[in-house]
């Protein structure tokens, strides 16, 4: 989704919204093709996988890299790499972007 000029990506999860700008920081791939998922847990050799944070990772479709929805940091290094996030909020039914 574009708006004023600014590609962004929009993710609901249950009756939360989050908006990202729709450009990884790394080379610039359009994070709207990515996925959304959450983090693996530690488990033995053989266990079935599970995941933390289920439903708040954005994935980059073309080389992985991994944005929190809330903040935007990337995972790795959340204090030097990150996407901009911008504040949602919904009135009467229509979500609002805060893009200020």
């Amino acid at each position: 989704m574009e708006v004023e000029g600014r590609a962004l990506v929009v993710v609901r999860r249950a009756d939360d919204f989050f908006a990202l700008r729709d450009i990884c920081s790394h080379q610039g791939a359009r994070l709207s093709d990515g996925r959304v998922t959450g983090t693996t847990l530690e488990c033995a050799p053989g266990d079935e996988i599970a995941f933390g944070r289920e439903g708040e990772v954005l994935v980059c479709p073309w080389h992985g890299w991994e944005y929190d929805l809330r903040t935007g940091c990337a995972l790795f290094d959340p204090e030097k790499v990150r996407v901009r996030a911008y504040a949602v909020q919904i009135e009467s039914g229509r979500v609002l972007i805060e893009l200020g």
